[in-house]
């Protein structure tokens, strides 16, 4: 049997879904929300392509109470909450089924195929539930205005690849993972109108996040693979890194905690050191300031966040690239406070293992915040002139103008290397209507 497979490939996906929804509002601030659904996604297993979820939603308009309603400093008072599940397929096409690729080695003269995944019917939705309270007021007709929300998601049966042991032939199979991981966290936002005048207009906005991660639960983790990777309890963005203890003095080689006292560095041994990769909170801060034909914009964001630093991909001795100045601060016995290990042309075995372990260690991560001067701008808007011309304006334009951060590394907004962070630029314009 002869089977050409063209070079064009295509992938057929289907997704049907049906839902009901229901809305009940009383006396105009009493209302409540209904929500029934049924997903299916051709990217499931046979056994559990449809799924039902469900939401339910009320909110209240205390404003409107009697006792609120004439009140004149509230002139507007919400309260929301809603809790329901969701599902994800955000996974590629037909993960679930046998699947086989062409080898790279021909047999007798013709091409040959292997196995290379799993056929899993049982493989199903990822669920999250989701749970979420707000208050939002206004003051003073609306002029002050504030949003305090909180948020708390749980996920489970996460659509992961699960390792296998090498002897089964595969290296993993498409299948839900048996782990709840929580999201929750905290949400605030205000705005004013400071200044409202014929002439003058102020108008500012600040926000703040403060999300938090923790692993809920995972059966069966300490015999996984994921063992040395994920703690229940413990945010899912940890790492495990070596203990980094500085350079000796005496020899000028870098030194880190010997967890299992073997006498060596091995991992995951003593890979024990924990650090959070990730954000604490992040924000903005946004301003909006006019006076007659000239206005000002402009937006500051900020984030407080620890990430890798440049030692996680520096580069070794020898290498035709450029590299910070502080790499230049190499230990010795003239300069005891050295942060860089004596270089070598790399050839030192015991040398390669501490520079290697370096790179896996405690020294690689640091503050990475920030505060960002993310965007300007300047304009000036001009009557119209005649009949010909409508308007015209006038703008200028910036953008991360300003970083204040002592991050080490490239920018801390993008940490990946091999990538352009963000570029300061400036633009200037003129739009003329007819």
């Amino acid at each position: 049997i002869t089977k050409n497979i063209p070079q064009d490939i295509r992938n057929e996906y289907r997704y049907a879904s049906v839902f009901a929804r229901v809305n009940y509002q009383f006396k105009n601030r009493y209302i409540l929300n209904l929500t029934a659904r049924k997903d299916g996604s051709s990217r499931f297993g046979e056994n559990n392509k449809f799924a039902n979820f469900g939401a339910i939603g009320a909110a209240w308009l205390f404003s409107e109470e009697s006792f609120l309603k004439d009140n004149k400093w509230l002139s507007s008072g919400k309260f929301r909450t809603s809790i329901g599940t969701t599902g994800s397929d955000l996974l590629g096409d037909y993960q679930y089924l046998d699947s086989y690729t062409v080898a790279n080695n021909s047999y007798n003269g013709g091409a040959g195929l292997f196995p290379s995944r799993l056929y899993n019917p049982n493989f199903s939705w990822e669920k999250t539930t989701k749970f979420e309270a707000a208050l939002e007021l206004g003051f003073l007709a609306d002029r002050l205005q504030a949003v305090i929300a909180y948020y708390n998601n749980r996920s489970s049966n996460q659509l992961l690849g699960i390792p296998l042991p090498g002897t089964t032939g595969f290296s993993s199979i498409q299948a839900n993972l048996e782990a709840t991981v929580q999201n929750r966290g905290w949400e605030f936002q205000v705005n004013a109108s400071p200044i409202l005048s014929a002439n003058w207009k102020w108008q500012t906005s600040f926000n703040i996040s403060l999300p938090k991660s923790k692993l809920i639960s995972f059966p069966g983790i300490s015999g996984s693979t994921y063992a040395n990777t994920y703690v229940v309890g413990m945010p899912t963005n940890i790492v495990k890194l070596y203990n980094y203890n500085g350079i000796n003095g005496q020899t000028g080689r870098y030194e880190f905690t010997d967890f299992n006292n073997d006498g060596r560095i091995t991992s995951p041994d003593d890979a024990q050191a924990i650090r959070e990769i990730g954000v604490k909170y992040f924000g903005g801060w946004q301003n909006d300031v006019k006076f007659k034909n000239l206005s000002l914009s402009f937006l500051f964001q900020f984030v407080k966040q620890t990430n890798w630093n440049y030692y996680r991909n520096m580069a070794n001795p020898g290498v035709l690239i450029n590299m910070p100045v502080e790499l230049a601060n190499v230990w010795s016995l003239n300069n005891p406070n050295g942060v860089i290990m004596p270089y070598d042309p790399g050839t030192t075995a015991l040398s390669n293992t501490l520079s290697s372990n370096f790179k896996n260690s405690t020294a690689t991560v640091g503050d990475a915040s920030f505060v960002r001067l993310k965007n300007v701008q300047l304009n000036y808007s001009l009557p119209p002139r005649g009949k010909l011309i409508k308007g015209a304006s006038i703008f200028i334009q910036g953008q991360n103008l300003l970083t204040l951060t002592d991050y080490f590394g490239l920018d801390p907004e993008f940490v990946l290397t091999g990538y352009l962070p963000p570029l300061k630029t400036y633009s200037f314009g003129v739009q003329i209507k007819f």
